[in-house]
Protein backbone atom coordinates (compact mmCIF):
# COMPACT_ATOMS: atom_id res chain seq x y z
CA UNK A 1 0.00 0.00 0.00
CA UNK A 2 0.87 3.39 -1.05
CA UNK A 3 2.03 5.31 2.25
CA UNK A 4 -0.01 8.57 0.75
CA UNK A 5 -3.12 6.20 1.15
CA UNK A 6 -5.60 7.64 3.39
CA UNK A 7 -6.58 4.82 6.14
CA UNK A 8 -10.16 5.32 5.10
CA UNK A 9 -9.12 4.21 1.44
CA UNK A 10 -7.20 1.26 3.40
CA UNK A 11 -10.22 0.15 4.97
CA UNK A 12 -12.32 0.35 1.88
CA UNK A 13 -9.47 -1.95 0.32
CA UNK A 14 -9.92 -4.34 2.90
CA UNK A 15 -13.91 -4.71 2.39
CA UNK A 16 -12.79 -5.01 -1.37
CA UNK A 17 -10.27 -8.23 -1.54
CA UNK A 18 -9.94 -9.42 2.29
CA UNK A 19 -13.41 -8.88 4.41
CA UNK A 20 -16.81 -8.82 3.12
CA UNK A 21 -18.51 -6.34 5.66
CA UNK A 22 -17.82 -2.62 5.36
CA UNK A 23 -14.76 -2.32 8.07
CA UNK A 24 -15.32 -0.09 11.04
CA UNK A 25 -11.93 0.38 13.07
CA UNK A 26 -8.70 -0.17 11.83
CA UNK A 27 -6.10 -1.89 14.08
CA UNK A 28 -2.15 -1.87 13.90
CA UNK A 29 0.09 -4.03 15.96
CA UNK A 30 2.74 -2.14 17.89
CA UNK A 31 5.16 -3.60 20.25
CA UNK A 32 3.32 -2.10 22.95
CA UNK A 33 0.14 -4.64 21.12
CA UNK A 34 -2.47 -3.74 19.51
CA UNK A 35 -3.49 -0.17 18.61
CA UNK A 36 -7.32 1.00 17.60
CA UNK A 37 -7.67 3.88 15.04
CA UNK A 38 -11.41 5.79 15.49
CA UNK A 39 -13.12 6.58 12.63
CA UNK A 40 -12.63 10.19 12.19
CA UNK A 41 -8.82 9.49 11.83
CA UNK A 42 -9.97 8.08 8.28
CA UNK A 43 -8.83 11.32 6.58
CA UNK A 44 -5.55 10.69 7.41
CA UNK A 45 -2.68 9.55 5.22
CA UNK A 46 -0.30 6.16 6.91
CA UNK A 47 2.50 8.28 6.74
CA UNK A 48 1.05 10.68 9.18
CA UNK A 49 0.09 8.39 11.02
CA UNK A 50 3.99 6.12 10.90
CA UNK A 51 2.94 3.33 9.45
CA UNK A 52 5.79 1.08 8.48
CA UNK A 53 6.31 0.12 5.12
CA UNK A 54 5.84 -3.42 6.97
CA UNK A 55 3.15 -3.19 9.53
CA UNK A 56 0.66 -6.19 10.45
CA UNK A 57 -2.84 -4.94 10.58
CA UNK A 58 -6.38 -5.98 11.60
CA UNK A 59 -9.76 -5.25 10.91
CA UNK A 60 -12.98 -4.47 12.80
CA UNK A 61 -16.36 -5.07 10.94
CA UNK A 62 -19.51 -2.88 11.10
CA UNK A 63 -22.44 -4.29 13.19
CA UNK A 64 -25.00 -5.62 11.23
CA UNK A 65 -26.69 -3.49 8.68
CA UNK A 66 -29.25 -0.96 10.33
CA UNK A 67 -32.57 0.26 8.32
CA UNK A 68 -31.61 3.51 6.75
CA UNK A 69 -27.97 3.07 6.73
CA UNK A 70 -27.42 1.98 3.29
CA UNK A 71 -24.63 4.30 0.88
CA UNK A 72 -25.40 5.14 -2.61
CA UNK A 73 -22.81 3.73 -5.07
CA UNK A 74 -21.29 6.53 -7.00
CA UNK A 75 -22.32 5.60 -10.86
CA UNK A 76 -20.22 8.77 -12.25
CA UNK A 77 -20.19 12.25 -10.71
CA UNK A 78 -23.53 11.08 -9.48
CA UNK A 79 -22.48 12.82 -5.54
CA UNK A 80 -24.92 15.28 -5.88
CA UNK A 81 -28.07 12.99 -6.33
CA UNK A 82 -26.59 10.47 -3.67
CA UNK A 83 -26.38 13.77 -1.32
CA UNK A 84 -29.60 15.06 -2.17
CA UNK A 85 -31.24 11.18 -1.67
CA UNK A 86 -29.69 10.39 1.23
CA UNK A 87 -31.38 14.04 2.57
CA UNK A 88 -34.91 13.21 1.36
CA UNK A 89 -34.25 9.43 2.83
CA UNK A 90 -33.97 10.69 6.20
CA UNK A 91 -37.38 12.98 6.35
CA UNK A 92 -39.57 10.44 7.92
CA UNK A 93 -42.80 11.48 6.76
CA UNK A 94 -41.65 11.57 3.17
CA UNK A 95 -39.99 7.79 3.67
CA UNK A 96 -43.45 6.76 4.88
CA UNK A 97 -45.58 7.66 1.89
CA UNK A 98 -42.94 6.34 -0.53
CA UNK A 99 -43.03 3.14 0.52
CA UNK A 100 -45.82 1.69 -0.06
CA UNK A 101 -45.58 2.60 -3.69
CA UNK A 102 -44.92 -0.42 -5.96
CA UNK A 103 -43.87 -0.82 -9.97
CA UNK A 104 -46.31 2.61 -10.90
CA UNK A 105 -47.19 2.30 -14.87
CA UNK A 106 -47.45 5.88 -15.05
CA UNK A 107 -44.97 6.97 -11.97
CA UNK A 108 -41.52 5.16 -13.65
CA UNK A 109 -39.72 7.75 -11.09
CA UNK A 110 -41.83 7.11 -8.37
CA UNK A 111 -41.49 3.31 -8.76
CA UNK A 112 -38.22 3.26 -8.97
CA UNK A 113 -37.47 5.36 -5.94
CA UNK A 114 -39.85 3.51 -3.95
CA UNK A 115 -37.64 0.42 -4.66
CA UNK A 116 -34.52 2.39 -3.89
CA UNK A 117 -36.34 3.21 -0.49
CA UNK A 118 -37.44 -0.18 0.11
CA UNK A 119 -34.05 -1.42 -0.21
CA UNK A 120 -32.42 1.34 1.71
CA UNK A 121 -34.91 0.76 4.81
CA UNK A 122 -35.08 -3.14 5.26
CA UNK A 123 -31.83 -3.27 7.15
CA UNK A 124 -29.98 -6.03 4.57
CA UNK A 125 -27.52 -4.19 2.82
CA UNK A 126 -24.99 -1.74 3.42
CA UNK A 127 -24.32 -0.58 0.24
CA UNK A 128 -26.56 -0.07 -3.73
CA UNK A 129 -26.58 1.11 -6.79
CA UNK A 130 -28.82 3.64 -7.33
CA UNK A 131 -28.63 2.81 -11.04
CA UNK A 132 -32.61 2.19 -12.14
CA UNK A 133 -33.39 5.21 -10.69
CA UNK A 134 -30.88 7.17 -12.48
CA UNK A 135 -31.50 5.68 -15.89
CA UNK A 136 -35.15 6.53 -14.85
CA UNK A 137 -34.46 9.98 -14.08
CA UNK A 138 -32.19 10.41 -17.03
CA UNK A 139 -34.60 9.90 -19.30
CA UNK A 140 -37.37 12.61 -17.71
CA UNK A 141 -34.19 14.78 -17.61
CA UNK A 142 -31.17 15.05 -19.82
CA UNK A 143 -29.52 17.56 -17.99
CA UNK A 144 -29.27 14.65 -14.81
CA UNK A 145 -26.88 12.39 -17.12
CA UNK A 146 -24.53 10.74 -15.05
CA UNK A 147 -20.54 11.58 -15.74
CA UNK A 148 -21.74 15.39 -15.52
CA UNK A 149 -21.69 16.77 -12.19
CA UNK A 150 -24.57 19.12 -11.12
CA UNK A 151 -25.88 21.26 -8.68
CA UNK A 152 -27.50 18.91 -5.77
CA UNK A 153 -30.43 21.97 -4.54
CA UNK A 154 -31.63 21.87 -8.68
CA UNK A 155 -31.66 18.46 -8.88
CA UNK A 156 -33.57 17.86 -5.20
CA UNK A 157 -36.08 20.12 -6.48
CA UNK A 158 -36.87 19.21 -9.90
CA UNK A 159 -36.81 15.53 -8.67
CA UNK A 160 -39.60 16.40 -6.18
CA UNK A 161 -41.40 18.28 -9.15
CA UNK A 162 -41.27 15.33 -11.01
CA UNK A 163 -42.76 12.91 -8.42
CA UNK A 164 -45.04 15.62 -8.05
CA UNK A 165 -45.89 15.51 -11.78
CA UNK A 166 -46.06 11.74 -11.45
CA UNK A 167 -49.09 11.71 -8.72
CA UNK A 168 -51.15 14.11 -11.69
CA UNK A 169 -53.22 15.55 -8.79
CA UNK A 170 -52.95 19.01 -7.71
CA UNK A 171 -52.46 18.47 -4.00
CA UNK A 172 -50.25 15.62 -3.47
CA UNK A 173 -47.76 14.33 -0.76
CA UNK A 174 -44.97 16.61 -2.02
CA UNK A 175 -47.35 20.34 -1.86
CA UNK A 176 -48.51 18.73 1.70
CA UNK A 177 -44.66 18.32 3.23
CA UNK A 178 -42.95 20.53 1.37
CA UNK A 179 -44.88 23.94 -0.07
CA UNK A 180 -45.01 26.94 1.74
CA UNK A 181 -46.29 30.41 1.25
CA UNK A 182 -44.64 33.54 1.07
CA UNK A 183 -46.68 37.15 1.12
CA UNK A 184 -44.82 40.38 0.08
CA UNK A 185 -46.39 43.37 0.97
CA UNK A 186 -45.55 46.83 -0.64
CA UNK A 187 -46.68 50.06 0.81
CA UNK A 188 -46.76 53.41 -0.71
CA UNK A 189 -44.81 55.89 0.76
CA UNK A 190 -46.21 58.66 -1.79
CA UNK A 191 -49.32 59.58 0.26
CA UNK A 192 -51.71 57.26 -0.10
CA UNK A 193 -49.79 54.51 1.87
CA UNK A 194 -51.64 51.89 -0.03
CA UNK A 195 -50.53 48.43 0.09
CA UNK A 196 -49.64 45.95 -2.92
CA UNK A 197 -50.05 42.09 -1.65
CA UNK A 198 -48.65 39.18 -3.75
CA UNK A 199 -48.53 35.85 -2.55
CA UNK A 200 -45.50 33.32 -4.08
CA UNK A 201 -45.35 29.48 -3.29
CA UNK A 202 -42.14 28.18 -2.45
CA UNK A 203 -41.05 24.67 -2.31
CA UNK A 204 -37.53 25.63 -0.68
CA UNK A 205 -36.34 28.48 0.76
CA UNK A 206 -33.01 30.60 -0.94
CA UNK A 207 -30.87 32.51 1.40
CA UNK A 208 -27.63 35.11 -0.11
CA UNK A 209 -24.95 34.15 2.09
CA UNK A 210 -22.02 37.24 1.63
CA UNK A 211 -18.67 36.41 1.36
CA UNK A 212 -16.34 36.95 4.36
CA UNK A 213 -13.69 35.13 3.13
CA UNK A 214 -11.49 37.54 3.75
CA UNK A 215 -12.15 38.46 7.40
CA UNK A 216 -11.20 37.09 10.25
CA UNK A 217 -12.13 37.49 13.70
CA UNK A 218 -9.34 35.95 15.85
CA UNK A 219 -9.10 35.02 19.83
CA UNK A 220 -6.26 36.81 20.25
CA UNK A 221 -4.59 35.14 23.66
CA UNK A 222 -1.73 37.59 25.56
CA UNK A 223 1.16 36.47 27.02
CA UNK A 224 -0.34 38.59 30.23
CA UNK A 225 -3.04 36.59 30.31
CA UNK A 226 -5.14 38.78 28.68
CA UNK A 227 -7.51 37.72 25.61
CA UNK A 228 -9.70 39.84 23.19
CA UNK A 229 -11.31 39.48 19.66
CA UNK A 230 -9.76 41.25 17.08
CA UNK A 231 -10.93 41.09 13.46
CA UNK A 232 -8.26 40.60 10.87
CA UNK A 233 -8.50 41.61 6.96
CA UNK A 234 -5.67 38.88 4.82
CA UNK A 235 -5.46 38.77 1.01
CA UNK A 236 -3.05 35.76 1.85
CA UNK A 237 -3.58 32.12 1.64
CA UNK A 238 -1.39 30.71 4.38
CA UNK A 239 -1.17 30.81 8.54
CA UNK A 240 1.44 32.82 7.88
CA UNK A 241 0.21 35.58 6.16
CA UNK A 242 -2.54 35.83 8.20
CA UNK A 243 0.00 36.25 11.24
CA UNK A 244 1.64 39.47 8.98
CA UNK A 245 -1.77 40.70 8.30
CA UNK A 246 -2.34 40.85 12.30
CA UNK A 247 0.96 42.29 13.22
CA UNK A 248 0.50 45.47 10.69
CA UNK A 249 -3.08 46.03 11.43
CA UNK A 250 -2.90 45.42 15.20
CA UNK A 251 0.59 44.65 17.20
CA UNK A 252 3.12 46.61 15.12
CA UNK A 253 5.81 45.99 17.05
CA UNK A 254 5.32 42.35 18.16
CA UNK A 255 8.04 39.75 16.25
CA UNK A 256 5.32 37.05 14.14
CA UNK A 257 7.65 34.38 15.88
CA UNK A 258 6.03 35.11 19.14
CA UNK A 259 2.67 34.10 17.40
CA UNK A 260 1.42 30.48 17.41
CA UNK A 261 -2.12 29.79 15.58
CA UNK A 262 -4.38 26.63 16.97
CA UNK A 263 -8.02 25.63 16.69
CA UNK A 264 -8.76 25.91 20.36
CA UNK A 265 -12.25 24.27 21.16
CA UNK A 266 -14.15 24.70 24.21
CA UNK A 267 -11.01 25.85 25.83
CA UNK A 268 -8.78 23.30 25.00
CA UNK A 269 -6.05 23.16 22.07
CA UNK A 270 -7.31 20.49 19.34
CA UNK A 271 -4.37 21.67 16.86
CA UNK A 272 -1.72 23.41 16.08
CA UNK A 273 -1.04 25.26 12.92
CA UNK A 274 2.11 25.56 11.34
CA UNK A 275 2.74 29.05 9.37
CA UNK A 276 2.64 26.79 5.90
CA UNK A 277 -1.28 25.55 6.76
CA UNK A 278 -3.86 26.84 4.34
CA UNK A 279 -6.13 29.41 5.68
CA UNK A 280 -8.91 26.94 3.46
CA UNK A 281 -7.83 24.01 5.80
CA UNK A 282 -9.06 25.97 9.05
CA UNK A 283 -12.47 26.33 10.88
CA UNK A 284 -12.35 30.38 11.58
CA UNK A 285 -14.92 30.35 14.53
CA UNK A 286 -12.25 28.22 16.13
CA UNK A 287 -9.02 30.05 15.00
CA UNK A 288 -7.07 31.46 17.79
CA UNK A 289 -3.48 33.08 18.28
CA UNK A 290 -1.52 32.74 21.04
CA UNK A 291 1.85 35.26 22.12
CA UNK A 292 4.41 33.45 23.37
CA UNK A 293 7.09 35.40 25.88
CA UNK A 294 10.17 36.10 24.53
CA UNK A 295 12.57 33.59 25.10
CA UNK A 296 16.20 32.31 24.19
CA UNK A 297 18.30 29.55 22.63
CA UNK A 298 18.37 28.10 26.06
CA UNK A 299 14.96 27.99 26.87
CA UNK A 300 11.45 26.82 25.63
CA UNK A 301 8.19 26.92 26.09
CA UNK A 302 5.34 24.80 28.56
CA UNK A 303 1.92 25.22 28.36
CA UNK A 304 -0.35 26.78 31.49
CA UNK A 305 -3.78 25.27 31.62
CA UNK A 306 -6.78 26.44 33.67
CA UNK A 307 -9.40 24.59 34.88
CA UNK A 308 -12.39 24.81 37.24
CA UNK A 309 -11.22 22.70 40.76
CA UNK A 310 -14.62 21.30 40.80
CA UNK A 311 -15.56 19.95 37.50
CA UNK A 312 -11.84 20.00 36.04
CA UNK A 313 -13.02 21.11 33.29
CA UNK A 314 -11.42 24.48 31.53
CA UNK A 315 -12.54 27.79 32.23
CA UNK A 316 -10.36 29.55 29.56
CA UNK A 317 -7.73 28.76 26.93
CA UNK A 318 -3.75 28.19 27.76
CA UNK A 319 -1.16 30.02 27.63
CA UNK A 320 2.77 29.20 27.47
CA UNK A 321 5.30 29.69 30.22
CA UNK A 322 9.12 30.32 29.43
CA UNK A 323 11.49 27.91 30.78
CA UNK A 324 15.08 26.93 30.98
CA UNK A 325 15.15 23.87 28.59
CA UNK A 326 17.16 22.01 31.49
CA UNK A 327 17.32 21.30 34.94
CA UNK A 328 14.10 24.27 35.44
CA UNK A 329 13.70 25.12 39.09
CA UNK A 330 10.87 26.43 40.63
CA UNK A 331 12.73 30.33 40.39
CA UNK A 332 12.33 29.48 37.03
CA UNK A 333 8.44 30.24 36.89
CA UNK A 334 7.78 31.41 39.92
CA UNK A 335 7.65 35.46 38.85
CA UNK A 336 5.56 34.34 36.03
CA UNK A 337 3.21 32.03 38.16
CA UNK A 338 2.74 34.50 40.43
CA UNK A 339 1.91 37.52 37.84
CA UNK A 340 -0.76 35.22 36.55
CA UNK A 341 -1.96 34.78 40.14
CA UNK A 342 -2.18 38.37 40.49
CA UNK A 343 -4.03 38.93 37.52
CA UNK A 344 -6.79 36.40 38.25
CA UNK A 345 -6.55 37.88 41.42
CA UNK A 346 -7.72 41.44 40.45
CA UNK A 347 -10.65 40.51 38.17
CA UNK A 348 -11.92 38.00 40.30
CA UNK A 349 -11.35 39.20 43.82
CA UNK A 350 -9.85 35.65 44.73
CA UNK A 351 -7.89 34.95 47.59
CA UNK A 352 -4.66 33.38 46.61
CA UNK A 353 -6.06 30.23 48.42
CA UNK A 354 -8.32 29.91 45.50
CA UNK A 355 -5.41 28.28 43.64
CA UNK A 356 -4.62 24.81 43.39
CA UNK A 357 -1.25 24.54 41.17
CA UNK A 358 0.42 21.37 40.03
CA UNK A 359 2.76 20.40 36.93
CA UNK A 360 2.00 17.32 35.00
CA UNK A 361 5.07 14.96 34.30
CA UNK A 362 6.12 13.25 30.80
CA UNK A 363 4.77 10.39 32.25
CA UNK A 364 1.75 11.61 33.21
CA UNK A 365 1.89 11.90 36.53
CA UNK A 366 1.32 15.19 38.63
CA UNK A 367 3.33 17.04 41.16
CA UNK A 368 1.81 19.82 43.42
CA UNK A 369 3.50 23.17 43.76
CA UNK A 370 3.67 24.35 47.59
CA UNK A 371 4.27 27.62 46.81
CA UNK A 372 5.15 28.29 50.00
CA UNK A 373 7.81 25.48 50.80
CA UNK A 374 9.58 25.20 47.06
CA UNK A 375 12.85 26.64 47.63
CA UNK A 376 13.99 28.74 44.95
CA UNK A 377 16.33 25.75 43.96
CA UNK A 378 13.53 23.11 43.98
CA UNK A 379 13.90 21.87 40.55
CA UNK A 380 10.76 20.32 38.28
CA UNK A 381 12.15 17.57 36.48
CA UNK A 382 10.26 16.30 33.01
CA UNK A 383 7.27 18.42 32.68
CA UNK A 384 5.39 19.90 29.67
CA UNK A 385 2.46 21.23 31.16
CA UNK A 386 1.33 23.13 33.93
CA UNK A 387 -2.50 23.60 35.71
CA UNK A 388 -3.53 25.96 37.51
CA UNK A 389 -6.81 25.06 38.94
CA UNK A 390 -9.62 27.65 40.80
CA UNK A 391 -12.39 27.25 43.17
CA UNK A 392 -15.63 27.62 41.27
CA UNK A 393 -17.37 30.74 42.87
CA UNK A 394 -14.38 32.63 41.36
CA UNK A 395 -14.27 30.64 37.70
CA UNK A 396 -17.37 32.33 37.35
CA UNK A 397 -16.56 35.55 38.14
CA UNK A 398 -13.92 35.33 35.95
CA UNK A 399 -16.14 33.44 32.66
CA UNK A 400 -18.09 36.77 33.59
CA UNK A 401 -15.89 39.23 33.10
CA UNK A 402 -14.24 37.42 29.78
CA UNK A 403 -16.85 35.50 28.19
CA UNK A 404 -15.92 35.91 24.23
CA UNK A 405 -17.64 34.12 22.12
CA UNK A 406 -16.06 33.58 18.58
CA UNK A 407 -19.06 31.86 17.21
CA UNK A 408 -21.74 34.92 17.69
CA UNK A 409 -19.24 37.03 15.66
CA UNK A 410 -20.31 34.82 12.62
CA UNK A 411 -23.45 34.65 10.30
CA UNK A 412 -26.37 32.69 11.45
CA UNK A 413 -29.18 31.01 10.44
CA UNK A 414 -31.41 33.66 12.33
CA UNK A 415 -29.55 36.42 11.25
CA UNK A 416 -30.03 34.91 7.43
CA UNK A 417 -33.41 34.62 7.89
CA UNK A 418 -34.01 38.14 9.85
CA UNK A 419 -32.16 39.54 6.46
CA UNK A 420 -34.36 38.09 4.31
CA UNK A 421 -37.80 38.60 5.99
CA UNK A 422 -36.27 42.50 6.92
CA UNK A 423 -38.54 45.58 5.84
CA UNK A 424 -36.47 47.52 2.99
CA UNK A 425 -36.84 50.15 0.21
CA UNK A 426 -37.47 49.07 -2.98
CA UNK A 427 -34.04 49.90 -4.64
CA UNK A 428 -36.15 51.48 -8.08
CA UNK A 429 -39.05 53.60 -7.77
CA UNK A 430 -42.37 52.08 -7.36
CA UNK A 431 -45.12 52.55 -9.64
CA UNK A 432 -48.57 53.18 -7.78
CA UNK A 433 -51.83 52.17 -8.84
CA UNK A 434 -53.34 53.80 -6.70
CA UNK A 435 -51.23 57.10 -6.87
CA UNK A 436 -50.86 56.68 -11.02
CA UNK A 437 -47.16 57.66 -10.65
CA UNK A 438 -43.55 56.14 -9.24
CA UNK A 439 -43.49 56.95 -5.42
CA UNK A 440 -40.91 55.64 -2.66
CA UNK A 441 -42.40 52.45 -1.13
CA UNK A 442 -41.03 49.26 1.16
CA UNK A 443 -41.12 46.30 0.96
CA UNK A 444 -42.04 43.69 4.09
CA UNK A 445 -41.70 39.64 3.26
CA UNK A 446 -44.04 37.45 5.55
CA UNK A 447 -44.16 33.30 6.27
CA UNK A 448 -48.32 32.80 5.67
CA UNK A 449 -49.73 30.05 7.36
CA UNK A 450 -49.81 27.13 7.88
CA UNK A 451 -45.66 26.23 7.60
CA UNK A 452 -44.79 23.84 5.56
CA UNK A 453 -44.06 20.17 7.44
CA UNK A 454 -40.97 20.07 5.70
CA UNK A 455 -38.53 23.61 5.44
CA UNK A 456 -35.94 23.03 2.93
CA UNK A 457 -33.06 26.00 3.30
CA UNK A 458 -30.22 26.87 0.63
CA UNK A 459 -27.60 29.03 1.38
CA UNK A 460 -26.81 30.24 -1.93
CA UNK A 461 -22.76 29.72 -2.03
CA UNK A 462 -22.30 29.34 -5.98
CA UNK A 463 -22.27 32.74 -7.65
CA UNK A 464 -22.54 31.55 -11.53
CA UNK A 465 -20.33 34.28 -13.36
CA UNK A 466 -18.97 32.24 -16.24
CA UNK A 467 -15.92 34.11 -15.99
CA UNK A 468 -15.39 33.01 -11.84
CA UNK A 469 -15.31 29.53 -10.55
CA UNK A 470 -15.04 30.75 -6.52
CA UNK A 471 -17.58 29.76 -4.16
CA UNK A 472 -18.71 31.51 -0.90
CA UNK A 473 -17.36 29.33 2.19
CA UNK A 474 -18.10 31.78 4.59
CA UNK A 475 -19.47 29.77 7.93
CA UNK A 476 -23.14 30.02 8.88
CA UNK A 477 -24.33 28.50 12.44
CA UNK A 478 -27.61 27.04 12.34
CA UNK A 479 -28.97 25.04 15.10
CA UNK A 480 -29.97 21.32 15.35
CA UNK A 481 -32.83 21.98 17.27
CA UNK A 482 -35.81 24.07 17.67
CA UNK A 483 -35.30 26.70 14.55
CA UNK A 484 -38.19 28.91 15.35
CA UNK A 485 -40.27 30.61 12.71
CA UNK A 486 -42.26 32.60 14.76
CA UNK A 487 -40.61 35.69 13.87
CA UNK A 488 -41.35 35.99 10.40
CA UNK A 489 -45.02 35.44 10.00
CA UNK A 490 -47.84 37.99 9.37
CA UNK A 491 -48.51 39.76 12.74
CA UNK A 492 -52.47 38.14 13.12
CA UNK A 493 -52.98 37.72 16.44
CA UNK A 494 -55.91 35.78 15.83
CA UNK A 495 -53.58 32.98 14.37
CA UNK A 496 -50.38 33.44 16.25
CA UNK A 497 -51.79 30.89 19.35
CA UNK A 498 -51.22 27.21 19.29
CA UNK A 499 -49.17 27.10 16.05
CA UNK A 500 -46.22 25.01 14.98
CA UNK A 501 -43.36 26.86 14.66
CA UNK A 502 -40.29 25.66 15.94
CA UNK A 503 -38.24 22.83 13.60
CA UNK A 504 -35.18 20.22 14.08
CA UNK A 505 -32.51 19.41 11.64
CA UNK A 506 -32.66 16.07 9.97
CA UNK A 507 -30.19 16.28 6.77
CA UNK A 508 -26.93 18.54 5.30
CA UNK A 509 -26.10 18.48 1.98
CA UNK A 510 -22.40 19.87 2.29
CA UNK A 511 -19.97 20.56 -0.92
CA UNK A 512 -16.28 21.07 -0.80
CA UNK A 513 -14.16 22.25 -3.56
CA UNK A 514 -15.43 24.58 -6.06
CA UNK A 515 -18.16 24.65 -8.80
CA UNK A 516 -15.21 23.14 -11.31
CA UNK A 517 -14.21 20.54 -9.08
CA UNK A 518 -16.27 19.54 -6.00
CA UNK A 519 -17.66 16.95 -3.93
CA UNK A 520 -21.25 16.57 -2.52
CA UNK A 521 -21.96 14.37 0.75
CA UNK A 522 -24.44 14.48 3.17
CA UNK A 523 -25.19 14.10 7.64
CA UNK A 524 -28.61 12.77 8.16
CA UNK A 525 -30.38 11.85 11.73
CA UNK A 526 -31.49 8.29 11.51
CA UNK A 527 -35.17 8.58 12.65
CA UNK A 528 -34.93 4.73 14.00
CA UNK A 529 -32.02 5.09 16.26
CA UNK A 530 -31.61 8.70 16.97
CA UNK A 531 -27.89 9.30 15.86
CA UNK A 532 -26.22 11.49 13.51
CA UNK A 533 -24.12 9.89 9.91
CA UNK A 534 -22.43 10.75 7.76
CA UNK A 535 -23.13 9.32 4.10
CA UNK A 536 -20.23 9.98 1.70
CA UNK A 537 -21.54 7.99 -1.34
CA UNK A 538 -20.84 4.39 -0.16
CA UNK A 539 -19.26 5.30 3.12
CA UNK A 540 -20.90 5.66 5.80
CA UNK A 541 -19.86 6.84 9.63
CA UNK A 542 -20.99 7.91 12.78
CA UNK A 543 -21.04 11.20 14.21
CA UNK A 544 -20.19 11.10 17.72
CA UNK A 545 -19.56 14.70 18.17
CA UNK A 546 -22.90 16.77 17.07
CA UNK A 547 -20.85 19.90 16.71
CA UNK A 548 -18.94 18.23 14.09
CA UNK A 549 -22.46 18.52 11.93
CA UNK A 550 -22.26 22.56 11.60
CA UNK A 551 -19.41 23.48 8.82
CA UNK A 552 -18.53 26.19 6.41
CA UNK A 553 -18.94 23.03 3.85
CA UNK A 554 -23.43 23.31 4.46
CA UNK A 555 -25.24 23.73 0.99
CA UNK A 556 -28.81 22.67 2.08
CA UNK A 557 -30.43 22.51 5.43
CA UNK A 558 -33.26 20.36 5.61
CA UNK A 559 -35.54 21.06 8.87
CA UNK A 560 -38.61 19.16 9.76
CA UNK A 561 -41.86 20.72 12.00
CA UNK A 562 -40.79 19.47 15.37
CA UNK A 563 -44.63 18.08 15.62
CA UNK A 564 -43.83 15.79 12.45
CA UNK A 565 -40.49 14.06 13.90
Amino acid sequence: MNSSMTIGELKEEARKRVVSQRTMYLHLWTENGWTKFETDLDDLTLAMMDFDQYSIISFETEDDPFPGLCGLTNLGNTCFMNSALQCLSNIPKLTEKILPFGNEINAPIIGAYSALIKTMWLGEDVTTEPSFLLLNISENLPRFQKYRQQDAQEFMNHFLHIIHQELTNEKTLITDLFYGRIQSNVKCLGGCHSIDTNEELISFLPLPVENDNDQYDILYLRSNDKQELVSVHTCGKTINTLIESFIKQHETKLSGTRIQAFRIVDNMIMEKYSSYTLLSDTIKHQLSFIEHPENTIEQRYVELGFLNHETHRPFRPPIFLVRPSYDCCYSDLSEQINYIQKHLCSVTGAPTSAFHLYWITNSGSTWNFEIETHKHNSRCRFFDQITLEMDPEWVEKYMNRYSINQASVNPSLNTLLADFFREESLSGDYYCSTCRDLKPAMQKANFVLPFPPVLVIQLKRFTYDPSSSTKIDTYIDFPLQDLDLRPYIIQKDDQKTNILTLYHLVAVCNHTGSLVSGHYFTYARNDRNKKWYSFNDDTIREIHNENDIVTKNAYILVYVQQATL
